[in-house]
């Protein structure tokens, strides 16, 4: 499984040193989906979702219950464009990522959230945002990171421009930039890491997704 332990670096070395840059993971062929996640009712705009042990994405997909040292037991789950995911295997092997259900469009939201049981009230989060595949062969990948104390789980925001408390770092140039392009067709990432400063607990998040082609 050598694509998500690309992903596993990228994401702690961010937590360590800010939204900076990183190379691609390799391409390899993707993972097949098991079972089916749930959609848990959307979280209010100001605070996470209150999930149980019994109700919540992970132990519901027949994983057991979240668990921030099992990466296959994921305890954070990242929403794009208010769509969840399935969760997926390959070989047999449960993986951490999420496939987010259906297509979604060129300027997609994202929304987190955390199993409070475990991470408390997390207020950071930093991700890299890449291209698995796109249609125009570009190489996509973006550094993002919330400012301290400032992330809200189970808020939407906008991927390509959160607003202004992330700052947005493009890997290949090592760039800051206000904003991203809008997507071409093709698949993508979002590799994040969602943490509570005051009490060190971190929870790695890991979603692929689809745009489609605009119709």
């Amino acid at each position: 499984m050598r694509k998500l332990s690309v992903f596993s670096m990228i994401v702690f070395g961010l937590t360590a040193v800010g939204a900076g840059c990183s190379s691609p993971p390799s391409q390899g062929r993707e993972p097949r989906v098991a079972a089916e996640s749930p959609k848990p009712t959307p979280a209010a705009q100001s605070k996470a979702a209150k999930f149980t042990k019994a109700n919540n994405p992970t132990t519901l997909a027949g994983r057991g219950e979240p668990n921030l040292d099992e990466k296959s037991r994921p305890a954070a789950w990242i929403y794009v464009d208010g769509k969840a995911g399935k969760f997926t295997e390959r070989d047999g092997q449960p993986l951490t990522q999420w496939v987010v259900e259906g297509p979604v469009c060129a300027t997609p939201t994202f929304r987190v959230e955390g199993f409070e049981p475990l991470l408390g009230n997390p207020m950071d989060f930093r991700c890299v945002f890449q291209a698995v595949e796109s249609s125009d062969d570009s190489t996509v990948v973006y550094g993002i990171a919330a400012n301290e104390g400032t992330f809200i789980p189970g808020r939407e925001y906008p991927l390509l421009n959160p607003g202004d408390n992330f700052i947005i770092r493009n890997g290949l140039t090592g760039d800051i930039v206000k904003e991203i392009a809008p997507l071409a067709p093709g698949t993508y990432a979002i590799v994040g890491g969602l943490e509570n400063r005051s009490t060190g607990k971190r929870a790695l998040a890991v979603s692929y997704f689809i745009v489609s082609e605009e119709k």
